[in-house]
């Protein structure tokens, strides 16, 4: 029987407002498991788990024998009329977390998209309740305080045959990685997001061979102990992009390159200071990058570092760089040329002058600029890209998207 688009709204709306009710009705009869199928088959779930934190605070002192449950359901496709999903937090018994979260994957475990772990014990045994089921669309698994390695994690990895990206957040500054990074193997993970790293271990290790990305991007509050052995972190998986959150941080990692980076292709940079020292130095090390993104670069030094990548970088490379500082229109139009004059370039291309490519980025983009050295051995080409009235973040333009657009391909 098909239900009308206002049943539908009402029906799901309501129920997967609150999961732990949704438990319940599963339970009740066949009809009503039939219905809570179908209410749920139409979300995607995402499951946070937090250790409440036995802190004083000013109201009142957090109890540590409950933990916090937050389930979040969003509408699979288009978003429709009316709500756009149901977020719902609750609590459980810490002695009787293993059965609300056997009750929630019994529901959830064929939709859960990702998983985050708040302040888990490291000796804790609840990733057990995870093993006994299998997550394929599960995406996303972020740890988040302590890093627990023992009772089930390991099987929990392997229960998420799909799982692409691991988010470790704010470690403890006594946390043993060595132990960890075992935990992964036979994994697919793709991307590794470090928050912090405190890793102490002088020996490389050995991380599952589908690793391509790694993003790190270091509090600014909390100090990264023992930042040298992120170059270990590199020598230890097959990167192809890495992306350094941290002027100092990159200066120590560079340092103590001994080798080539043989497998980096790309090197994502974010800072407003002007290290582009650093950068060279690390660029140097990747044998094999093709394309080099500056975040957060101010216009104003924007040709000298374009100069620095033509003079000092002895291989084809794009650069992509997004401006942080609103008044970049002259340098677009002048300094660039300057560069262009100072380093020998054979010709410079507008790209908003083409008319294929103004149809696509006039309305987004400020300025962008190709370099193009295609009669020299060493063929180097820049784009500098420019957003209108906006800083650095999330929404840049892709440099890949625009190389291609511009007959570039990295």
């Amino acid at each position: 029987m098909e239900l009308s688009h206002d049943l539908w709204e009402k029906i799901s709306y309501t129920l997967a407002d609150h999961p732990p009710s949704l438990c319940i009705l599963s339970k009740s009869s066949s009809k009503l498991r039939d219905l809570v199928k179908f209410v749920i088959g139409h979300y995607e779930a995402h499951l946070h788990i937090t250790f409440l934190k036995n802190e004083c605070c000013e109201e009142e002192k957090t109890s540590k024998e409950k933990i916090q449950i937050e389930m979040i359901l969003n509408r699979k496709g288009c978003y429709r009329r009316g709500q756009a999903h149901c977020h719902s937090v609750f609590s459980c018994l810490t002695k009787r977390i293993d059965g609300a979260i056997d009750d929630l994957l019994e529901l959830f475990a064929r939709e859960l998209i990702t998983l985050r772990f708040n302040n888990f014990p490291e000796n804790i045994s609840v990733f057990t309740a995870f093993t006994k089921f299998k997550l394929p669309k599960c995406e996303d698994i972020c740890f988040n305080g302590s890093l627990p390695v023992h009772n089930g994690v390991f099987d929990m990895f392997q229960s998420c045959h799909n799982l692409k990206r691991l988010v470790i957040s704010n470690p403890k500054a006594e946390t043993n990685f060595s132990d960890f990074w075992p935990k992964l193997k036979g994994s697919r993970l793709e991307t590794l997001d470090l928050m912090s790293f405190h890793h102490s271990s002088t020996k490389e290790f050995k991380l599952p061979q589908s690793l391509r990305q790694l993003f790190f991007c270091p509090k600014q509050e909390v100090a990264c102990q023992h930042a040298e052995n992120i170059a270990k972190l590199l020598y230890s998986g097959n990167w192809k992009r890495v992306y350094i959150h941290s002027e100092s941080i990159l200066e120590t990692v560079v340092s103590q390159l001994y080798k080539p980076l043989k497998t980096v292709t790309e090197f994502c940079f974010s800072s407003k200071a002007f290290t582009v020292d650093y950068v060279i130095s690390f660029l140097r090390k990747c044998e094999q990058v093709k394309c080099f993104n500056w975040f957060g670069l101010h216009s104003c030094v924007a040709p000298i570092v374009i100069a620095r990548l033509l003079t000092d970088i002895p291989k084809s490379i794009v650069f992509g760089g997004c401006v942080a500082c609103k008044s970049g229109e002259t340098v677009g139009n002048g300094g660039f040329m300057e560069v262009g004059n100072r380093v020998n370039v054979v010709q410079v291309t507008k790209l908003l002058e083409r008319p294929e490519f103004n149809a696509l980025y006039g309305n987004t983009l400020a300025d962008a600029v190709l370099f193009e050295r295609p009669l020299d051995s060493n063929t180097i080409s820049v784009i500098y890209i420019q957003k209108k009235d906006s800083v650095c973040g999330p929404n840049c333009i892709d440099v890949h998207e625009i190389s291609e657009k511009a007959g570039l391909m990295l």
